[in-house]
């Protein structure tokens, strides 16, 4: 497959190729796979994507995200999260249609579908689309799929997975109503732990054959108007607290919010977020933008 994504952003204007060089060598799950980047944009991206049809055939066929002790269990990992954004976004669709697209294990569609007049899902993975399914969700495998009147289409950590983005946003675009509202949740590629402290350790583990694209706040700003979106925000956001942090530059690992609990403190993590989001170096980006 020709990496037709690496020509869409360069079309797009997001990168120059002339200022593209090597970021890491490698991936966390693939040897073949390494991570290019823009020095001009600060963009991060894959250097070939040819294996995403490997990837696309195993979840159509239904590879699970969920391990042998169910979704009960799995839901526990991804809790935090799914509490968070439902607080964050349940003003957005309070008694409107709500689709959630690369819903997963359907965490945020069970809390967004007690305030909705309706909430739908997408999700490629087979298993967990018949899961939903059966369980009184009505959970499509694709955008062209869902129905075209949307108050409100979010996604939560699905758009750096997409090969062809803008294609993909104009399907979005197509799906909402005037004045419809679509809500982007991306890694970012500022991430402290890559721009400020460069730290190999973290590249290894957070750089990943799925994830095509770190974005930047300038081009998910790009892909939104491009797709045709205005009156658009992108906005910082900062997940994991400072303690997180710590304990990557101590030992190279995740998890410094549990082994460091003294360091956890909501002041604290609330001041430190504020001064990643001042430099533009949070792990995470956030835009809401409308039809």
């Amino acid at each position: 497959m020709t990496n037709i994504l690496i020509k869409e952003l360069e079309d797009l204007g997001i990168i120059n190729k002339n200022a593209v060089e090597g970021f890491y060598p490698k991936v966390r799950d693939r040897e073949d796979v390494g991570a290019l980047i823009c020095k001009t944009s600060g963009l991060i991206f894959l250097n070939r994507i040819d294996h995403m049809e490997e990837a696309y055939y195993n979840a159509k066929e239904g590879t699970s995200y969920w391990n042998q002790n169910g979704r009960s269990q799995a839901l526990l990992e991804t809790k935090e999260d799914d509490d968070r954004r439902f607080e964050q976004f349940k003003s957005f669709v309070q008694n409107k249609k709500y689709c959630d697209v690369g819903c997963g294990l359907g965490g945020v569609l069970e809390r967004m579908n007690s305030v909705t007049n309706q909430a739908q899902g997408v999700e490629l993975q087979k298993e967990i689309r018949d899961f939903l399914n059966s369980n009184g969700f009505k959970v499509s495998d694709s955008i062209n799929a869902i129905d075209s009147d949307f108050d409100v289409i979010s996604m939560f950590h699905v758009f750096e997975h997409i090969i062809s983005p803008l294609a993909f946003l104009k399907s979005v675009h197509d799906k909402l109503k005037p004045g419809g509202k679509v809500i982007i949740e991306v890694p970012h590629a500022n991430d402290a732990l890559l721009k400020s402290f460069n730290l190999d350790s973290f590249k290894a583990f957070t750089l990943w054959s799925e994830h095509l694209i770190l974005h930047t706040r300038k081009s998910l700003q790009t892909y939104l108007e491009k797709a045709g979106f205005k009156n658009i925000s992108v906005q910082g956001f900062q997940r994991y607290p400072l303690a997180n942090h710590m304990y990557w530059l101590k030992e190279g690992k995740p998890g410094g919010q549990n082994i460091l609990p003294q360091f956890n403190d909501e002041k604290l993590n609330r001041a430190y977020a504020q001064k990643l989001d001042a430099l533009d170096q949070t792990d995470t980006i956030i835009a809401v933008a409308e039809k």
